[in-house]
Protein backbone atom coordinates (compact mmCIF):
# COMPACT_ATOMS: atom_id res chain seq x y z
CA UNK A 1 0.00 0.00 0.00
CA UNK A 2 1.39 3.57 -1.09
CA UNK A 3 1.24 6.28 1.27
CA UNK A 4 1.12 10.23 0.55
CA UNK A 5 1.30 13.45 1.95
CA UNK A 6 -0.61 16.34 0.97
CA UNK A 7 0.67 19.59 2.57
CA UNK A 8 -2.02 22.88 1.83
CA UNK A 9 0.04 25.88 2.30
CA UNK A 10 -2.25 28.72 2.99
CA UNK A 11 -1.53 32.35 4.81
CA UNK A 12 -2.78 31.15 8.01
CA UNK A 13 -2.17 27.93 8.18
CA UNK A 14 -0.55 24.73 6.72
CA UNK A 15 -2.58 21.73 6.68
CA UNK A 16 -1.26 17.98 6.12
CA UNK A 17 -2.69 14.69 5.74
CA UNK A 18 -1.38 11.55 5.36
CA UNK A 19 -3.33 9.43 2.39
CA UNK A 20 -3.00 5.93 1.45
CA UNK A 21 -3.38 5.04 -2.41
CA UNK A 22 -7.26 4.62 -1.78
CA UNK A 23 -7.75 7.90 -0.53
CA UNK A 24 -8.24 7.07 2.98
CA UNK A 25 -7.11 10.08 5.59
CA UNK A 26 -4.99 8.17 8.00
CA UNK A 27 -4.13 10.91 9.84
CA UNK A 28 -4.02 15.03 9.63
CA UNK A 29 -3.68 18.64 11.17
CA UNK A 30 -3.35 21.75 11.46
CA UNK A 31 -0.61 24.27 12.16
CA UNK A 32 0.02 28.17 11.69
CA UNK A 33 2.40 28.93 8.76
CA UNK A 34 3.99 31.39 10.82
CA UNK A 35 4.75 33.60 7.43
CA UNK A 36 5.82 36.30 8.77
CA UNK A 37 9.32 34.59 9.55
CA UNK A 38 9.92 34.35 5.62
CA UNK A 39 10.10 31.54 3.30
CA UNK A 40 12.60 29.77 5.05
CA UNK A 41 10.14 29.44 8.35
CA UNK A 42 7.47 28.05 6.37
CA UNK A 43 9.52 25.77 5.16
CA UNK A 44 10.51 24.18 7.97
CA UNK A 45 6.96 24.20 9.26
CA UNK A 46 5.84 22.70 6.32
CA UNK A 47 8.73 20.12 6.56
CA UNK A 48 7.69 19.64 10.16
CA UNK A 49 3.77 19.00 9.75
CA UNK A 50 4.74 16.77 7.08
CA UNK A 51 6.82 14.28 9.62
CA UNK A 52 4.28 14.95 12.24
CA UNK A 53 1.28 13.71 10.24
CA UNK A 54 3.37 10.60 9.42
CA UNK A 55 4.30 9.72 12.75
CA UNK A 56 1.05 10.17 13.89
CA UNK A 57 0.20 7.78 11.38
CA UNK A 58 2.57 5.38 12.59
CA UNK A 59 4.06 5.88 9.13
CA UNK A 60 8.01 6.29 8.59
CA UNK A 61 9.17 8.95 6.12
CA UNK A 62 10.72 6.03 4.18
CA UNK A 63 7.33 4.34 3.21
CA UNK A 64 5.98 7.88 2.16
CA UNK A 65 5.81 7.31 -1.56
CA UNK A 66 5.35 10.99 -2.22
CA UNK A 67 4.27 14.59 -1.00
CA UNK A 68 2.06 17.18 -2.86
CA UNK A 69 2.17 20.23 -2.14
CA UNK A 70 -0.76 22.75 -2.73
CA UNK A 71 0.33 26.41 -3.06
CA UNK A 72 -1.26 29.41 -4.19
CA UNK A 73 0.43 31.16 -7.31
CA UNK A 74 1.81 32.31 -9.80
CA UNK A 75 3.84 29.05 -10.05
CA UNK A 76 6.52 27.76 -12.17
CA UNK A 77 4.97 24.10 -12.55
CA UNK A 78 8.30 22.60 -14.58
CA UNK A 79 10.88 24.07 -11.70
CA UNK A 80 8.88 23.06 -9.32
CA UNK A 81 8.82 27.19 -7.94
CA UNK A 82 6.00 29.64 -6.29
CA UNK A 83 7.03 33.08 -8.12
CA UNK A 84 4.84 34.72 -6.14
CA UNK A 85 2.50 34.43 -3.11
CA UNK A 86 0.22 37.55 -2.35
CA UNK A 87 -0.14 36.35 1.50
CA UNK A 88 2.96 34.98 2.44
CA UNK A 89 5.56 38.07 2.55
CA UNK A 90 9.07 37.68 0.49
CA UNK A 91 8.01 35.02 -1.45
CA UNK A 92 9.67 35.63 -4.54
CA UNK A 93 11.11 32.66 -7.12
CA UNK A 94 10.96 30.33 -3.76
CA UNK A 95 12.21 26.74 -4.83
CA UNK A 96 9.40 25.17 -2.84
CA UNK A 97 9.28 21.69 -4.38
CA UNK A 98 13.03 21.09 -3.82
CA UNK A 99 13.32 22.32 -0.57
CA UNK A 100 10.59 20.37 0.69
CA UNK A 101 11.78 16.97 -1.33
CA UNK A 102 15.42 17.78 0.20
CA UNK A 103 13.68 18.59 3.71
CA UNK A 104 12.01 15.65 3.87
CA UNK A 105 13.83 13.16 2.01
CA UNK A 106 10.55 12.53 -0.06
CA UNK A 107 10.48 13.14 -3.67
CA UNK A 108 7.70 15.96 -4.22
CA UNK A 109 5.17 17.90 -6.61
CA UNK A 110 3.71 21.14 -6.41
CA UNK A 111 0.13 22.19 -7.76
CA UNK A 112 -1.65 25.13 -7.53
CA UNK A 113 -3.86 25.02 -4.01
CA UNK A 114 -7.50 25.36 -6.47
CA UNK A 115 -6.33 23.09 -9.02
CA UNK A 116 -5.15 20.27 -5.77
CA UNK A 117 -8.94 20.74 -4.23
CA UNK A 118 -10.12 20.10 -8.02
CA UNK A 119 -8.21 16.95 -8.20
CA UNK A 120 -9.16 15.87 -4.51
CA UNK A 121 -12.65 16.22 -5.52
CA UNK A 122 -12.36 14.30 -8.65
CA UNK A 123 -10.16 11.44 -6.75
CA UNK A 124 -11.78 11.21 -3.15
CA UNK A 125 -14.90 13.47 -3.57
CA UNK A 126 -17.80 14.65 -5.43
CA UNK A 127 -16.19 13.07 -8.42
CA UNK A 128 -15.24 9.77 -6.94
CA UNK A 129 -16.85 7.89 -10.11
CA UNK A 130 -14.86 5.67 -12.51
CA UNK A 131 -16.99 6.86 -15.26
CA UNK A 132 -16.27 10.36 -14.55
CA UNK A 133 -13.04 11.75 -16.15
CA UNK A 134 -14.01 15.55 -16.97
CA UNK A 135 -14.21 17.67 -14.02
CA UNK A 136 -14.55 21.44 -13.29
CA UNK A 137 -14.84 22.76 -9.68
CA UNK A 138 -15.80 26.54 -8.55
CA UNK A 139 -14.70 27.50 -4.75
CA UNK A 140 -16.78 30.44 -3.24
CA UNK A 141 -14.83 32.34 -0.72
CA UNK A 142 -13.31 35.64 -0.75
CA UNK A 143 -12.38 35.29 -3.93
CA UNK A 144 -13.47 32.29 -6.85
CA UNK A 145 -11.47 29.71 -7.07
CA UNK A 146 -11.55 26.93 -9.84
CA UNK A 147 -9.62 23.49 -11.24
CA UNK A 148 -9.97 21.86 -14.78
CA UNK A 149 -9.91 18.29 -14.49
CA UNK A 150 -9.68 17.09 -18.39
CA UNK A 151 -9.30 13.28 -19.50
CA UNK A 152 -7.85 12.88 -15.45
CA UNK A 153 -5.76 15.46 -15.85
CA UNK A 154 -5.18 18.73 -14.04
CA UNK A 155 -5.26 21.98 -17.19
CA UNK A 156 -2.27 24.12 -16.42
CA UNK A 157 -2.21 26.37 -19.92
CA UNK A 158 0.72 26.95 -21.68
CA UNK A 159 1.75 29.33 -19.40
CA UNK A 160 0.34 27.72 -16.39
CA UNK A 161 -2.59 30.29 -15.71
CA UNK A 162 -5.00 27.79 -17.02
CA UNK A 163 -8.29 27.39 -14.99
CA UNK A 164 -8.65 31.11 -13.51
CA UNK A 165 -12.33 30.59 -13.93
CA UNK A 166 -13.06 33.17 -11.45
CA UNK A 167 -11.81 35.71 -13.89
CA UNK A 168 -13.69 34.95 -16.79
CA UNK A 169 -15.40 38.12 -17.61
CA UNK A 170 -19.53 37.67 -17.06
CA UNK A 171 -20.48 41.52 -17.28
CA UNK A 172 -18.30 43.69 -19.90
CA UNK A 173 -17.29 46.92 -18.40
CA UNK A 174 -19.30 45.61 -14.93
CA UNK A 175 -18.36 45.55 -11.53
CA UNK A 176 -14.33 46.82 -10.42
CA UNK A 177 -12.55 43.29 -9.90
CA UNK A 178 -9.68 42.61 -7.35
CA UNK A 179 -7.46 41.30 -10.12
CA UNK A 180 -8.29 45.34 -11.86
CA UNK A 181 -10.74 44.37 -14.62
CA UNK A 182 -14.20 44.42 -14.68
CA UNK A 183 -17.06 42.15 -14.70
CA UNK A 184 -15.20 39.15 -13.92
CA UNK A 185 -17.28 36.72 -12.37
CA UNK A 186 -15.42 36.57 -8.89
CA UNK A 187 -16.84 40.44 -8.77
CA UNK A 188 -20.48 38.95 -8.63
CA UNK A 189 -20.15 35.49 -7.27
CA UNK A 190 -17.96 35.39 -4.17
CA UNK A 191 -18.98 35.59 -0.69
CA UNK A 192 -17.40 38.50 -0.44
CA UNK A 193 -19.07 40.41 -3.18
CA UNK A 194 -22.46 38.88 -1.96
CA UNK A 195 -21.72 40.58 1.39
CA UNK A 196 -20.47 43.69 -0.51
CA UNK A 197 -23.43 44.18 -3.17
CA UNK A 198 -25.90 43.81 0.16
CA UNK A 199 -24.04 46.60 2.00
CA UNK A 200 -23.96 48.85 -1.16
CA UNK A 201 -27.61 48.31 -1.91
CA UNK A 202 -28.46 48.99 2.25
CA UNK A 203 -25.83 52.51 1.85
CA UNK A 204 -28.52 53.32 -1.06
CA UNK A 205 -30.92 53.68 1.25
CA UNK A 206 -32.91 49.93 0.30
CA UNK A 207 -34.86 48.49 2.96
CA UNK A 208 -33.86 44.91 3.98
CA UNK A 209 -33.40 43.14 7.24
CA UNK A 210 -30.45 43.51 6.41
CA UNK A 211 -30.25 46.95 7.64
CA UNK A 212 -30.82 45.80 10.88
CA UNK A 213 -28.12 43.12 11.26
CA UNK A 214 -25.89 46.17 9.46
CA UNK A 215 -26.41 48.19 12.33
CA UNK A 216 -25.76 45.23 15.00
CA UNK A 217 -22.67 43.84 13.48
CA UNK A 218 -21.28 47.02 13.40
CA UNK A 219 -21.60 47.91 9.48
CA UNK A 220 -20.35 44.20 8.95
CA UNK A 221 -22.32 41.79 7.17
CA UNK A 222 -21.50 38.30 5.60
CA UNK A 223 -22.66 35.97 2.89
CA UNK A 224 -24.35 33.99 5.35
CA UNK A 225 -26.60 36.78 6.95
CA UNK A 226 -27.20 37.54 3.36
CA UNK A 227 -28.59 33.66 2.24
CA UNK A 228 -30.25 33.41 6.20
CA UNK A 229 -32.10 36.92 5.06
CA UNK A 230 -33.06 35.16 1.32
CA UNK A 231 -34.20 32.44 3.09
CA UNK A 232 -36.24 34.27 5.11
CA UNK A 233 -37.84 36.20 2.21
CA UNK A 234 -36.42 39.28 2.60
CA UNK A 235 -36.25 40.84 -1.03
CA UNK A 236 -32.48 42.79 -1.08
CA UNK A 237 -31.70 39.33 -0.15
CA UNK A 238 -33.08 37.21 -2.60
CA UNK A 239 -32.06 39.30 -5.20
CA UNK A 240 -28.45 39.30 -4.26
CA UNK A 241 -29.24 35.60 -4.11
CA UNK A 242 -30.81 35.56 -7.53
CA UNK A 243 -28.13 37.01 -9.21
CA UNK A 244 -25.57 35.51 -7.87
CA UNK A 245 -26.88 32.27 -8.97
CA UNK A 246 -27.65 33.62 -12.48
CA UNK A 247 -24.17 34.17 -13.08
CA UNK A 248 -22.69 31.09 -11.84
CA UNK A 249 -25.22 29.12 -13.85
CA UNK A 250 -24.07 31.37 -16.85
CA UNK A 251 -20.13 30.28 -16.29
CA UNK A 252 -21.07 26.70 -15.69
CA UNK A 253 -22.22 26.81 -19.62
CA UNK A 254 -19.49 28.45 -20.55
CA UNK A 255 -17.47 25.91 -19.01
CA UNK A 256 -19.62 23.28 -20.62
CA UNK A 257 -18.97 25.17 -24.24
CA UNK A 258 -15.40 25.08 -23.12
CA UNK A 259 -14.45 21.94 -22.25
CA UNK A 260 -17.51 19.41 -21.93
CA UNK A 261 -17.27 18.42 -18.67
CA UNK A 262 -19.12 15.23 -16.69
CA UNK A 263 -19.34 17.25 -13.41
CA UNK A 264 -19.37 20.93 -11.76
CA UNK A 265 -18.37 20.60 -8.52
CA UNK A 266 -19.07 23.80 -6.60
CA UNK A 267 -16.95 24.16 -3.37
CA UNK A 268 -16.71 26.87 -0.14
CA UNK A 269 -18.90 28.24 2.11
CA UNK A 270 -21.93 29.05 0.47
CA UNK A 271 -22.54 25.88 -1.12
CA UNK A 272 -23.89 25.45 2.69
CA UNK A 273 -27.56 26.95 1.56
CA UNK A 274 -27.91 23.70 0.22
CA UNK A 275 -31.20 23.63 -2.80
CA UNK A 276 -32.02 26.72 -1.75
CA UNK A 277 -28.54 27.68 -3.96
CA UNK A 278 -28.38 25.22 -5.98
CA UNK A 279 -31.77 24.79 -7.70
CA UNK A 280 -31.63 28.49 -8.78
CA UNK A 281 -27.81 27.74 -10.65
CA UNK A 282 -29.41 24.68 -12.14
CA UNK A 283 -32.50 27.02 -13.02
CA UNK A 284 -29.72 29.58 -14.70
CA UNK A 285 -28.01 26.99 -16.30
CA UNK A 286 -31.03 25.59 -18.05
CA UNK A 287 -32.16 28.97 -19.08
CA UNK A 288 -28.69 29.80 -20.62
CA UNK A 289 -28.02 26.15 -21.82
CA UNK A 290 -28.54 25.38 -25.44
CA UNK A 291 -31.26 22.92 -27.11
CA UNK A 292 -28.82 20.93 -29.52
CA UNK A 293 -28.58 17.86 -27.36
CA UNK A 294 -29.99 17.25 -23.77
CA UNK A 295 -27.65 18.46 -20.60
CA UNK A 296 -25.42 15.85 -19.33
CA UNK A 297 -23.32 17.46 -17.25
CA UNK A 298 -24.06 16.99 -13.28
CA UNK A 299 -24.18 20.27 -11.22
CA UNK A 300 -23.39 19.17 -7.39
CA UNK A 301 -22.07 20.45 -4.23
CA UNK A 302 -18.12 19.37 -3.17
CA UNK A 303 -17.86 16.87 -0.32
CA UNK A 304 -14.66 17.21 1.18
CA UNK A 305 -15.04 20.51 2.89
CA UNK A 306 -12.11 21.92 4.27
CA UNK A 307 -10.04 18.78 3.70
CA UNK A 308 -10.07 18.91 -0.23
CA UNK A 309 -6.58 21.03 0.27
CA UNK A 310 -4.45 18.52 1.42
CA UNK A 311 -6.53 15.45 0.21
CA UNK A 312 -6.07 16.56 -3.34
CA UNK A 313 -2.20 17.59 -2.75
CA UNK A 314 -2.20 14.08 -1.43
CA UNK A 315 -3.75 12.84 -4.51
CA UNK A 316 -1.80 14.71 -6.96
CA UNK A 317 1.39 13.08 -5.36
CA UNK A 318 -0.70 9.78 -5.78
CA UNK A 319 -1.44 10.26 -9.63
CA UNK A 320 2.62 11.79 -10.05
CA UNK A 321 4.26 8.39 -8.59
CA UNK A 322 1.39 6.25 -10.68
CA UNK A 323 2.76 7.89 -13.56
Amino acid sequence: MGHFIGLDLGGTNVKAGLVDDEANVMANLSVPTEGEGGADRVIEVMASAAKEVAAKAGVKMDRVAGIGIGAPGPLDFEAGVVKAAPNLPGWIDVRLRDRIAEATGCPAVLENDANAAAFGEFWAGAGRDPDIRHLVMLTLGTGIGSGLIVDGRVIHGGYGLGGEGGHIIVQPDGRLCGCGQRGCLEAYTSAAQAARRAQEALDAGEDSVLGRISAGQQGEITAEDVFDAAAGGDALALRIVDETAQYLGIAAVTFCRLLDPQMIVFAGGMIAAGDFLFDRIRRSFSDHDWDLVAPQVRIVPATLGNDAGFIGAAAVAWDHDRR
